[in-house]
């Protein structure tokens, strides 16, 4: 059987005692003292003797002692009692030990937290999904059994068409959406920065959203400012831009107008997203980024509610932020900030 430390510790200092001990009695023997002498010498053998074994035992009570405490301490933990078994004030090794495992304990529940979070936000994204799925699924059925009808007049049968092809694009452009998200915050897609114009950034988030824009008579005023660059992921910072102009161009009239300005402050450059559309309630402000949120006056038009918490996340994940003011009926103004001269 394998020995513990602490036994070959003792059996080390043993077999010390006992070397000495033969030593000293073969000396004693071969050189034959005096009688007295030979007295003298087996008397304090054997007081030596009695020392070093009331000092093993001694010692072997003291590390019993240490090692009860300890497994106390560890006891204590695993049932998350905060009971401290050594004195924090003293500087002794026993005490360091203790705020070391305590601090493991700390980091392994921080960690425990976060798979628990974790697990969380994928059984509500895949709850998210079954529910967003439900609806387009459920009227392309509907749809292709109307469509089945032999007897369906042909304006009809058009306007099946119509909408299920609506219904598919909706289906593409949300299995799109959750594909890029479960990558983006799976780590598959990082953000990677570069020293760029974050000017042509801005104008080809601009380009992606002109096509529906022109379609729906909304004009996109850009008012580029003064050149800025600085360490940027162009391609995920231009889909955080666009999402926001994407929305701004769903919930304004045609006719309305949507204006782009870039400022560079200090520390941050400052990208704002203003329209003259439908504006967001103030209640409601503070959860239009939540994912798959949809404002109450916005329920009957196109989307699903990722395009903003998308954008949150991309301008976050570089070290910036995102204001909003907004007024019903008035319009929005999204802000958008990235760090200067950080990579």
């Amino acid at each position: 059987m394998k020995k513990n430390p602490f036994q070959l510790f003792l059996l080390r200092w043993a077999a010390i005692f006992v070397f000495v001990t033969v030593l000293f009695v073969t000396l004693l023997l071969r050189f034959r003292p005096e009688p007295l002498i030979l007295i003298g010498g087996f008397v304090y053998i054997a007081c030596a003797g009695a020392i070093c074994a009331g000092f093993m035992f001694s010692v072997r009570r003291e590390m019993e002692s240490v090692l009860a405490q300890l497994s106390e301490m560890i006891q204590s933990l695993i049932y998350s009692r905060d009971k401290e078994i050594f004195s924090v004030t003293e500087d002794t090794l026993l005490s360091k030990l203790q705020s070391q495992v305590i601090q493991l304990t700390g980091i392994l529940s921080i960690q425990k937290e976060r798979y628990l979070k974790e697990n969380r936000e994928i059984k509500s994204l895949i709850s998210d999904l079954s529910h967003q799925l439900k609806t387009p699924l459920a009227n392309l059925s509907m749809y292709s059994s109307l469509l089945d009808d032999a007897g369906l007049p042909p304006d009809k049968r058009l306007e099946f068409s119509r909408r299920s092809k609506s219904q598919i694009d909706k289906l593409a452009w949300l299995m799109d959406s959750l594909i890029q998200l479960s990558r983006l915050e799976s780590g598959i897609i990082s953000i990677k920065t570069e020293a760029k114009d974050l000017g042509n950034t801005v104008l080809a988030a601009i380009k992606q959203a002109f096509p529906a824009a022109e379609s729906k008579n909304v004009t996109i005023e850009w008012k580029g400012g003064q050149r800025i660059t600085l360490y940027h992921d162009a391609k995920w910072t231009a889909e955080a831009i666009y999402n926001v102009i994407d929305n701004a161009v769903k919930y304004t009239e045609p006719g309305g107008n949507i204006i782009i300005t870039l400022t560079a402050y200090d520390l941050f450059a400052r990208i704002d997203i203003e329209d003259n559309g439908q504006g967001i309630p103030p209640e409601e402000l503070n959860a239009i980024f939540r994912r798959f949120y949809r404002g109450s006056n916005v329920r009957d038009a196109e989307g699903v509610g990722l395009g903003l918490y998308l954008t949150r996340k991309i301008i976050t994940d570089q070290g910036g932020y995102i204001k909003t003011a907004s007024e019903p009926g008035h319009g929005s103004v999204f802000s958008l900030f990235l760090p200067l001269g950080q990579k």
